[in-house]
């Protein structure tokens, strides 16, 4: 199983449109250092409880993306809560 993904390592990759992840996020606002995204979807259960909090870095760096025009889809996951709506 992989642990965080470190976007910051994904910085190179200056064409990258499109970006998935299933698994904890480190140094989210890097995804701002990405010209080219397009999309953006997070299935985790961490990144949820950032990004739907008001003024938190996590939802910040989503809502600026957001006001850039990248499609932003995040999803809390468990296989043993209820599931709460996805944010976008």
């Amino acid at each position: 199983m992989i642990g965080n993904v470190d976007v910051r390592a994904l910085l190179s990759l200056q064409k990258l449109e499109y970006l998935r992840l299933n698994t904890g996020i480190d140094h989210i606002e890097a995804l701002l250092d990405l010209p080219r995204l397009k999309e953006v979807r997070v299935l985790d259960n961490g990144t949820y409880d950032e990004v739907t909090t008001t003024g938190t870095p996590a939802r910040r760096t989503f809502d600026a993306l957001k006001d850039r025009g990248v499609r932003v889809w995040v999803h809390w996951a468990s296989a043993t809560e209820r599931t709460p709506p996805a944010f976008e």
